[in-house]
């Protein structure tokens, strides 16, 4: 009998021990993550335009050509996407991911009428999203979730490029916005002085090294835009400052291109670009180069 009660307490504790380390192996197990998306701007180029209005219901990201939902809303999110520029942003929301790579993320609209332009006067105009509503408003970039960690997008949708007027009082968005992790991008910021040649605007262009031509200048085709092959753009402020947000790391190189309304009408027109010098911690250089999670201060002299 003694060693009976021997044996059953040395098995009770090995019962126990087992379910115990099955207990906290399942604890500290996750196939999951989480990522945050917020959404951010650049200048739109028509001058009455006031307002670009977006309500999104939910967020979709894609996977091995498999899209998931990340996050929905019971009550829609609608914000003016003209608000949110030189680096601020509008959090969308967060949700769980599975871990892996994901190349694309998709704003679903909420409706057909409840995305609009807003004019300077106050009057509305339609805002198509093409399939915004069942697929939804794709932006494609490649980010990372780790299980156990969040990861945090953001969306860069630059009206200046994705706002284009259909005619018939419509304006359309294209699909031309991109997605970065917002850790891994750094600042390039500074200012504009010199002669402007009295423009009405000036606008700062990043491209990737190697990656600029002066045929880009010509007067684009129908549904696209001057400077398309620019990463990113940034309205020159009235006091000659300029904030170039959320840049991932490599060597752009810097143009600048003035505007001004010759024909009296609502919209400012290209005059042409400006031939310029880039000052960097007091050295002349060709190109910026960022690193993550750091700002650059890159000064333009206009010649």
């Amino acid at each position: 009998m003694k060693k009976l009660s021997i044996t059953s307490k040395l098995l009770s504790i090995a019962l126990l021990t087992g379910l115990f380390a099955c207990g906290d192996g399942s604890a500290e197990v996750s196939s999951n993550g989480k990522s945050s998306v917020a959404i951010t701007d650049a200048a739109v180029d028509a001058e009455n335009v006031n307002k670009v209005m977006l309500s999104v219901s939910e967020v979709r990201a894609t996977a091995n050509g498999e899209t998931k939902t990340m996050a929905s809303f019971d009550t829609p999110k609608e914000f003016n996407l003209m608000a949110y520029q030189n680096g601020e942003t509008y959090f969308i929301g967060e949700g769980d991911l599975e871990a892996g790579t994901y190349s694309d993320i998709r704003f679903i609209i909420s409706g057909a009428t409840d995305s609009y332009i807003e004019m300077k006067d106050g009057t509305k105009e339609s805002l198509e999203i093409p399939s915004g509503t069942t697929s939804g408003y794709k932006v494609n970039g490649t980010f990372d979730v780790a299980a156990n960690t969040t990861t945090n997008i953001v969306a860069d949708v630059d009206l200046r490029k994705a706002l284009v007027f259909t005619g018939n009082n419509t304006f359309k968005l294209r699909p031309t916005a991109r997605l970065v992790v917002a850790e891994t991008t750094g600042v390039i910021k500074g200012s504009v002085e010199g002669q402007s040649n009295n423009s009405e605007r000036l606008v700062v262009y990043a491209y990737n090294k190697g990656t600029f031509s002066a045929s880009e200048e010509a007067e684009p085709a129908e549904g696209s835009t001057r400077y398309e092959g620019s990463v990113n753009s940034a309205v020159v402020a009235e006091d000659g400052s300029y904030t170039l947000a959320f840049m991932e790391e490599g060597d752009y190189e810097i143009i600048v291109a003035s505007y001004s309304n010759t024909d009296n009408d609502e919209d400012l027109e290209f005059e042409g670009r400006v031939e310029t010098d880039l000052i960097i911690d007091g050295s002349l250089l060709n190109t910026v180069s960022v690193s993550a999670d750091a700002t650059v201060t890159a000064n333009i002299m206009l010649k």
